[in-house]
């Protein structure tokens, strides 16, 4: 073996070992009649790496398979690749292309072997370094590249100037500060420049204190002039407010002096018409501490602010336009003819900008745009005319007063929307529950009429004849759900109906319950996760996450290392756990368990008790006796979850003739439902919720004294608490939801409001883990609204969320609960004006809901709504929002539909306030529409 020899197999070994460091220390001390032999050697060593992978798959896998796999195992030697190829190839360019090919730099990859490839760099000549560099630096394109520290790296090492590269720019302040960092003399005057810059540095804060950057620049890194210039430049060149965010900061961080700012304010004049609002905010502060200007310059100015959207810097340039005038007519007043003449000549030049103003959006500008015409009327000369002929652009109160010292046409009043009040809708009674049928196959048993419907004929043709339900079952589309008996446990009512067709069709097609684990590893460990259960209140939050971590963490120790088995949850009869599933999906899945094991033991009733007889859900109570006596005259018990639905289902009240007629019957079932029918069914629960944020890993309860800016998480906690019945499934039923959603498969949402028609309050608090994903749907909400019992505030929030949904159909259910008269209106405003306050949620279409509502003959329950919205929504010392004019514009309307009269504190206290916020002006409509003054 020749030395050259013996070198490459040294260098080679520590390539397969990927051991970098050794590698790099080794290749520092090659020679360069080494280095180019172990140069030459390179693509052929990389092509044999590749086919000593490849080989062991070539016959088990395909093209696309084979290729991944040998990039996977390639990912490990990269480091040692890139290494080789930058400590050995002679040419920079060649150097470059090695270490930038895709093949060694796949997104995926981890960022390994830098700090070795850049102590073996430095290594190289000087003049070889720096041309790398700047080739390495060239091709950046965003400060995530993989090379970017070793380009930082190299061109600190090298020195000169760095090349000329907005991308490299950007890297390098995103890289942070490094204390005496020989490239911030060449790359901080460029940052003015970059494209991206600003928006790198978006983050740079000036209090509590100033961040990195913005401390570095103010502390003399660059002279205050290149600093004021290259911030007016940046302004001057354009960008949003989020590009310019850091420049503006660093431009009040140097706060320029009187003077520096009057050699810049032509500058600053340029911002004015069309720089982001704290651009222009900005150049407008400099500008008014410098002057005098140029007198066209000033009226330039002044009518751009006043066109400008912000009517923040409208007011400001309505404020500018107020001291010229004064300045102007303080000095006609002490000077000659000619001088007045002068004045007016330059009070009529503002007129324009103040007729610009008249067309503002904001009422505020408007407002002060007319005080200001008639203050200074006297001062204005021909000017007075364009004054006057845009007195049309003013509201009609505004424009009157303007009118009468101008003249002009003042637009007037809109007369009010006549309104017509309607009826209430006149509401059908509840239908029949369609007859029993097999008809429905496939996706449609997953609706609960249908599949109620199809559970009733089914049970009663399997008693009545066998043979005919086989032939009819055979007959009808199978229900596809491949690796039905697969499956550990059925989640979905489909599921449960096809392999009930199963059974009767081929008996004996369910082998059983899989034994063993899952074939996935990872399944247990995600099921784990979902089924523990909530911590104690007394509970600390590091105590919670620690013990849950802990588990986590074992349980996948033990899965990848193959430790002593984890235990795996059976499923014996397909049914989830209870804290995997929401109460009333369990309890339907209960009643779907029951009927396969009673069909596969032979012991199905002849008749099912809880099919209901009208449409929603509702159970006749002679209904249930017939269907007691039925199953007595077979000597049949009646299947105990059956019987549980079959009682909830049941109109409220005591029914003793129904009671007596079943203590007859004398079976334990109908022995029950006496007792049940006598003693008036259910009792109503306590029921509830409870508004909570999270802030970091500890939750809290909402104050209405003190509603947080910001947090992690809003949440709502369902409450639910009921007398223990002594009947386990109803008791399963009754227990309090999780606040969550996730994981409970809830495919029988829509079954929800028929478990419980008499108890709709229990069903709503239920849907509350929903809340903040889409909500209930209204289909779900219609049945709530149809369905019996007392309402609260569960059933208020769902119906508030289902307001705010911009195609949601809120307007009739707010319709039809109000033709019933139990609309909790006092309840659900209440809610709404949680959801404007406590979730960053948009919540203006229901404002939208509301009036359709109000329109369609719900005026009167509306204002319920909106009255009781407002004091909660208009909470003293906060700032009003858009959303909060939108709701007093809406109350304003509806009182005067429902002839409310009465008062509400809060819009009293706003409208008495010395605010001209267009919110003020309508809590002031709203208070003189109350007290009947707007008549």
């Amino acid at each position: 073996m020749t030395h050259q020899e013996a070198v490459w197999e040294a260098v080679r070994a520590l390539v397969i070992g990927r051991d970098t460091g050794a590698l790099a220390d080794r290749l520092i001390a090659l020679t360069d009649a080494e280095r180019a032999d172990v140069a030459g050697r390179l693509p052929g060593f990389v092509k044999e790496l590749r086919e000593g992978f490849a080989r062991p798959h070539r016959d088990d896998a395909d093209e696309w398979d084979l290729r991944w796999l040998v990039s996977d195992a390639m990912e490990s030697h990269l480091a040692a690749l890139r290494l080789v190829g930058a400590g050995t190839i002679p040419g920079p360019a060649g150097a470059v292309a090695w270490l930038t090919r895709r093949e060694f730099n796949p997104r995926w990859a981890p960022d390994t072997g830098w700090p070795d490839l850049a102590r073996l760099l430095v290594t190289r000549p000087a003049a070889w370094r720096a041309d790398v560099a700047a080739r390495l630096a060239r091709k950046i394109r965003r400060p995530g590249d993989r090379t970017v520290p070793l380009v930082l790296a190299l061109l600190r090492s090298c020195g000169g100037d760095p090349p000329a590269h907005d991308p490299l720019v950007v890297a390098w302040l995103a890289a942070g500060v490094v204390p005496g960092d020989p490239l911030a003399a060449a790359l901080l005057p460029r940052i003015f420049d970059a494209q991206g810059a600003g928006r790198t540095l978006r983050d740079e804060r000036l209090t509590p204190r100033p961040t990195a950057w913005l401390s570095l620049l103010a502390s003399g890194a660059l002279s205050r002039e290149a600093v004021l210039d290259g911030c007016v430049g940046r302004f001057l060149r354009g960008g949003d407010a989020l590009d310019l965010r850091f420049f503006v900061r660093l431009h009040k961080l140097v706060d320029p002096t009187p003077e520096e700012s009057a050699a810049r304010s032509r500058d600053y004049l340029r911002l004015l018409p069309a720089a982001p609002g704290t651009v222009a905010e900005l150049a407008l502060a400099q500008v008014r501490r410098t002057g005098p200007h140029d007198a066209a310059d000033v009226a330039e100015a002044i009518g751009a602010l006043t066109f400008r959207a912000e009517a923040k810097l409208a007011l400001a340039g309505l404020s500018w336009l107020d001291d010229e005038l004064r300045r102007i007519a303080s000095r006609t007043s002490q000077t000659s003819r000619a001088d007045k003449a002068a004045a007016a000549s330059r009070a009529d030049e503002l007129a324009p900008a103040l007729a610009t103003a008249f067309a503002h959006p904001s009422y505020q500008v408007q407002e002060r745009a007319a005080r200001l015409a008639l203050k200074h009327a006297a001062t204005f000369g021909t000017g007075g005319a364009a004054v006057a002929e845009a007195v049309s652009l003013l509201p009609p109160d505004l424009g009157r007063q303007v009118a009468e010292r101008f003249g002009g046409d003042a637009t007037p009043e809109e007369p009010a929307e006549p309104f017509t009040p309607l009826p209430l809708p006149v509401l059908a009674p509840p239908g029949p529950f369609p007859e029993p049928t097999l008809a429905a196959d496939g996706w449609a048993v997953q609706r609960w009429e249908t599949a109620e419907s199809w559970l009733a004929a089914f049970v009663e043709q399997a008693a009545r004849d066998r043979a005919a339900l086989r032939a009819a079952l055979a007959r009808a589309t199978r229900y596809s759900y491949p690796g039905l008996y697969e499956s550990p446990c059925w989640l979905s009512p489909g599921q449960w109906i096809g392999a009930l067709a199963d059974e009767v069709i081929a008996p004996g097609s369910d082998p059983g319950v899989p034994v063993g684990g899952p074939a996935d590893p990872w399944e247990s460990v995600f099921t784990a996760m979902r089924v523990m259960p909530e911590p104690e209140a007394t509970q600390q939050p590091a105590a919670v996450f620690g013990g849950f971590f802990t588990q986590l963490l074992g349980e996948i120790a033990t899965r990848l290392h193959g430790t002593a088995p984890a235990p795996v949850r059976r499923h014996h009869d397909r049914l989830p756990e209870p804290g995997m599933a929401a109460p009333p999906h369990l309890f339907v899945l209960r009643r779907l368990a029951e009927l396969y094991a009673a069909l596969r033991e032979g012991t199905l009733p002849p008749v099912l008790l809880a099919t209901p007889t009208l449409a929603t859900g509702h159970l006749d109570p002679a209904v249930l006796v017939d269907r007691l006596e039925a199953c007595a005259a077979a000597g049949v018990e009646p299947l105990p979850a059956d019987l549980a639905q079959a009682l909830l289902r049941l109109p409220r009240g005591a029914w003793p003739e129904a009671a007596e007629r079943a203590a007859r019957v004398g079976s334990r079932g109908a022995t029950r439902a006496a007792a049940w029918l006598a003693g008036g069914g259910l009792p109503d629960p306590v029921t509830g919720l409870e508004w909570g944020y999270r802030l970091g890993a500890v939750d809290h309860v909402f104050d209405d004294d003190h509603v947080p800016e910001h947090t992690d998480d809003v949440w709502v906690r369902p409450v639910l608490r009921a007398r223990p019945t002594g009947d386990e499934l109803i008791d399963e039923l009754l227990r309090e939801p999780r606040r969550w959603s996730w994981g409970d498969h809830a495919d029988t949402v829509g079954w929800w409001p028929a478990i419980l028609p008499s108890h709709r309050e229990v069903v709503a608090v239920n849907l509350l883990p929903w809340l903040f994903g889409g909500g209930a749907a209204d289909a779900t909400l219609a049945a709530l609204a149809q369905a019996g019992g007392p309402v609260g505030e569960a059933t208020a929030i769902n119906l508030a969320r289902s307001l705010t949904r911009p195609d949601g159909e809120a307007a009739p259910l707010l319709l039809r609960m109000a033709a019933r008269g139990d609309l909790p209106a006092e309840a659900v405003g209440r809610q709404l004006a949680h959801f404007v306050r406590r979730t960053r949620r948009e919540v203006r279409p229901a404002f939208g809901a509301l009036a359709d509502a109000a329109r369609q003959g719900a005026h009167a329950q509306v204002w319920e709504i909106v009255k009781a919205m407002l004091p909660d929504l208009l909470a003293v010392g906060e700032r009003p929002a858009a959303v909060h004019t939108e709701a007093v514009t809406l109350a304003v309307d509806v009182a005067a539909w429902a002839g409310a009269r009465d008062e509400i504190p809060a819009v009293t206290a706003w409208a008495t306030s010395r605010s001209r916020s267009r919110f003020a002006r309508e809590c002031r409509r709203l208070r003189d529409q109350l007290s009947g003054a707007s008549r």
